[in-house]
């Protein structure tokens, strides 16, 4: 106990000098000591539409992941109190940058997206459309293999995902936070995304 009090008075410079040296407790407690503040700042810097496609708890463990490898490598050079939350705030920045530029490319940008709602909306003001039973067969296909891949959680969020639910209905009904449901739907848009590119 005498030890885990004293690591909590240790300055971020201490605990950088001890991961160095291959303390893996100063890493925790460097992760523990700022993971919260970095997801808040993703969480601030995220507009709504970039919010739906980018968990800030990514964003956080990312540069956290950088920073552990370039600091290993002894890459950093901080002199004073302060330096190492604007290190790790200036990482996490250029995360949410990147993501930026990825979600605002060519076909996924998402400044072309159209939520749901206005295209079905749209869909029935104009004409409307009925998949023909090979595009039916073809779409149940392939939500049959993409529940195959998941766990049974992660059947039931697409299931009802599919049906129309928010997020927090989802937590709700599953019994799960809602990061464990954003988890479970980036899993799946992987596995869609992966499939597409196959294709």
């Amino acid at each position: 106990m005498e030890k885990d009090d004293a690591k909590a008075t240790w300055t971020s410079l201490v605990l950088l000098e001890r991961f160095r040296s291959g303390d893996d407790q100063a890493a925790e407690a460097l992760f523990a000591r700022y993971f919260e503040r970095l997801i808040a700042l993703a969480r601030s810097r995220l507009s709504p539409r970039l919010a739906g496609r980018t968990d800030p708890e990514e964003i956080a463990l990312s540069a956290y992941r950088s920073f552990f490898v370039e600091a290993r490598e002894g890459r950093y050079a901080l002199n004073r109190g302060g330096d190492l939350w604007r290190l790790l705030s200036s990482i996490a920045k250029h995360k949410l940058l990147h993501q930026v530029r990825h979600h605002r490319a060519d076909r996924r940008s998402i400044d072309v997206e159209i939520p749901f709602d206005q295209a079905v909306e749209g869909r029935q003001i104009g004409r409307q459309y009925e998949p023909t039973p090979e595009e039916a067969a073809a779409l149940a296909d392939e939500v049959e293999r993409v529940l195959s891949h998941l766990d049974p959680f992660g059947r039931r969020v697409l299931e009802l995902r599919l049906q129309g639910l928010q997020l927090s209905e989802i937590a709700e009904d599953t019994g799960r936070s809602e990061r464990s449901v954003r988890r479970s739907l980036a899993q799946i848009r992987a596995l869609l995304s992966g499939r597409l590119t196959d294709a």
